[in-house]
């Protein structure tokens, strides 16, 4: 008997085996039957269809390749994923799930046709393409999977935060007003300090699990001058950052419409990236207006960029080779003023030497079109 007929009159056993396997697998949990067989029976008749389809050289190379499937084995495969996933199911146990059917399949058949399986080279090679595409298929879509479920987490952990952090802040500062010694304004100062830099660390959070997710970053632009913004955010950071110098210079007409509370935001995340980057020397943030556009540099002293790093320096949670103890960021910084920077269609460039440090460079256009 032919592999294809031998699993289409034995479906019903395979799909079996295939289940009690599965049980094997849920370390412990009782799942439901129809979780445990889901998707397997049309997995099996895909295999069986698919072996008994007609096959060009070009097909299976691709095939060899690993290149993924389309069609009903994709969606079969996706929905496999999607609900082992929903069970707890790892990779590893998803991939031990098909290496026991191949093993199942192939058992059963030369126990019950041994002549066959003697003289299947060919029709085995075309059982272990049909698994491996749907292998080709579940692997990519349990990342992505992966993926959305670690970043929406993310977005909800950044979110409870926020509450009793902000508790923290306002509490602290009511602390502050209330006739404490120079020892307890201390103290209230460092936790005040602590609070507002997890505020920023948990604003960063945010924003990178919006992003990951697709959603794109929200801009309410008003009218404002980017001179008196820039001066806030200093003067916050200098309050925050005591030892820290930041100079800065403005020139030109510095009026425009952008969202004032993402420049905050982008300006602080170049200061404090400065300021853990510097030397310790000042820091120059200047302000220039153009006709179209408004220019904001960011200047620090210190070792340069590496040029390896300096193509990737924007992408999310990149913190170097050489892990720094002083961190304090959880490597978003970047990456959230470059999203910031995209949405109000501006560019960002970086200048790094050791002659003469750091640049962070925005140019803006003065209004979103």
């Amino acid at each position: 008997m032919r592999l294809s007929e031998f699993i289409r009159a034995n479906a019903d056993k395979i799909v079996h085996e295939w289940e009690e396997f599965a049980k094997t697998l849920s370390a412990g949990k009782a799942l439901p039957r129809w979780i445990l067989r889901d998707h397997a029976p049309a997995i099996v008749k895909y295999i069986a269809d698919d072996m008994e389809m007609q096959q060009d050289p070009v097909e299976g190379e691709a095939k060899n390749k690993g290149e993924p499937p389309s069609g009903p084995v994709e969606r079969v495969a996706m929905a496999h994923v999607s609900l082992r996933i929903e069970s707890g199911f790892d990779l590893v146990q998803i991939m031990a799930e098909y290496r026991a059917l191949r093993s199942c399949v192939l058992r059963l058949w030369r126990q019950s046709y041994p002549e066959s399986f003697a003289a299947g080279a060919a029709e085995i090679t075309r059982f272990a393409e049909a698994i491996d595409q749907n292998v080709a298929e579940a692997v990519p879509y349990y990342e992505e999977r992966e993926t959305q479920y670690r970043d929406r987490f993310l977005g909800i952990l950044g979110h409870d935060l926020r509450g009793p952090l902000n508790a923290i802040a306002v509490g602290t500062s009511l602390l502050a007003t209330d006739g404490l010694n120079e020892k307890q304004l201390g103290t209230v100062s460092r936790i005040l300090n602590s609070a507002r830099r997890l505020n920023r660390m948990v604003s960063d959070l945010l924003d990178f699990s919006r992003g990951r997710l697709g959603s794109p970053m929200p801009i309410a632009a008003s009218a404002d001058n980017l001179g008196q913004l820039v001066t806030a955010v200093v003067d916050e950071v200098q309050t925050a950052s005591p030892q820290s110098i930041v100079d800065f210079e403005s020139n030109g007409d510095l009026e425009g419409y952008w969202d004032s509370e993402r420049l905050k935001q982008l300006v602080s995340n170049l200061l404090w990236n400065a300021i853990q980057h510097g030397t310790g020397k000042a820091i120059l943030v200047t302000a220039a207006g153009e006709e179209n556009s408004v220019v904001i540099d960011v200047h620090n002293e210190g070792p340069p960029i590496p040029k390896e790093l300096q193509a990737t320096m924007f992408d999310p949670l990149v913190q170097g080779k050489t892990p720094d103890p002083t961190r304090t960021g959880l490597g978003l910084g970047l990456f959230i003023v470059n999203e910031i920077v995209a949405a109000h269609h501006g560019t960002i460039v970086v200048t790094s030497t050791e002659d003469s440090g750091t640049t962070f460079s925005v140019r803006l256009p003065r209004r979103l079109s």
